[in-house]
């Protein structure tokens, strides 16, 4: 080594191809190494992108039959984008994890002396071949999280056939049989919708999934409770929701008033609440979902009948599936809502007087989300 020896990795020259197999490492397979190390060991992302640059250092030559690369500090806050300290922290982290070794200099720096033909003969820096060392036993590692993780999105899965069904058994019972009373099975499906975790979180589905299908038990079975001896569909009191007689199969709703929010809205903004209600393609379905579904959350014909006349059959069937979703999933800092029906009718009222702008407070669900 020399004083006027260049000490950074851009100021090297390049170097001559090896000449033997076994002088070089695949640097594709380096890349896959570091790609499944970052996912095993959940490297945060200033770690995951130092290492990206660390092995891209690499020129395919071993030296000393080692994987050695020496880029500056400077260089590695140039390419990844992060300060020097973050830089600092994430190279502690790869040492930590074992993926890399530090090869000191004497002066501490990073550097590499060649021969007189201009070869690499010895580096100092960081040796990337624990990394490719640890590649079989995090491969296992990896074959064990995505296992996990099959696992998992099957639990989901069962967990969402057990949730819809119980919602459709619900939505079936207040449509055919609007005298039955599911109050604590709407409640229990609330609450359940408040603390099932979702696909995309971190957490287990088990519990969530057991109790969906327990749910959906008891739903089913209350609904062929209330189907025995019956073989036409009761009429609902309430002169909002549709006429389910046997005789009578229309459905006689007047055209919504001015929209409170759009039906894409309040799906977007209540998807807790909009599985309750089915599926809506226009207003005029979304005010007959929603009429079917009012008893089983504990709004009274009169309560429903007093927000149809007040702020309008869209209005009131927005409103009470703005409640359901707070119900089920509550804002931050605020404590769940006990009585929908009670509520509902307090926030018609308020709505009523302009004391709340039920179209701002949808577009905060949105927001939100």
């Amino acid at each position: 080594m020399t004083s006027a020896q260049p000490s950074g990795w851009r100021a090297l020259k390049p170097t001559l191809p090896s000449a033997r197999e076994q002088d070089s490492a695949d640097k594709q397979e380096l890349f896959d190494a570091a790609r499944i190390a970052a996912k095993v060991l959940q490297l945060p992302s200033s770690a995951r992108f130092v290492l990206d640059q660390l092995v891209g250092c690499y020129r395919g030559e071993l030296i000393e039959n080692r994987i050695l690369v020496w880029p500056s500090n400077e260089f590695l806050v140039e390419r990844t984008g992060i300060p020097e300290r973050s830089v600092r922290y994430s190279l502690a982290r790869l040492i930590e994890e074992g993926l890399i070794v530090a090869k000191d200099s004497a002066n501490g720096k990073r550097f590499a002396q060649r021969s007189a033909q201009g070869q690499i003969i010895r580096a100092y820096g960081f040796d990337l071949s624990p990394l490719l060392e640890k590649l079989p036993e995090l491969n296992e590692r990896l074959a064990a999280i995505q296992e996990r993780e099959r696992e998992r999105a099957l639990a989901f899965d069962e967990l969402t056939i057990h949730r819809r069904s119980a919602q459709e058994a619900l939505r079936t019972i207040a449509e055919v049989y609007p005298a039955s009373d599911i109050t604590d099975l709407t409640a229990r499906a609330l609450e359940l919708s408040r603390v099932t975790p979702r696909r995309s979180a971190t957490g287990s589905a088990d519990s969530a999934r057991d109790a969906w299908h327990q749910l959906r038990m008891e739903a089913e079975g209350r609904y062929y409770a209330a189907s025995a001896g019956n073989s036409c569909r009761h009429k609902d009191n309430n002169k909002y929701a549709p006429d389910q007689s046997c005789n009578n199969g229309s459905e006689d709703v007047r055209e919504p008033e001015r929209p409170i929010a759009t039906v894409d809205d309040l799906v977007k903004a209540c998807p807790d609440a909009m599985e309750f209600i089915g599926q809506v393609r226009n207003d005029r379905e979304f005010i007959l979902g929603v009429g079917r579904m009012r008893g089983a959350f504990g709004v009274s014909p009169s309560a429903w009948e007093e927000a149809g006349r007040e702020i309008g059959l869209l209005g009131a069937a927005a409103t009470l599936v703005y409640v359901i979703q707070l119900q089920a999933r509550p804002t931050p800092g605020t404590e769940p809502i006990k009585n929908a029906g009670g509520y509902f009718r307090a926030l018609v009222r308020l709505i009523k007087s302009g004391q709340v702008d039920l179209t701002q407070e949808i577009r905060r669900l949105l927001t939100r989300r």
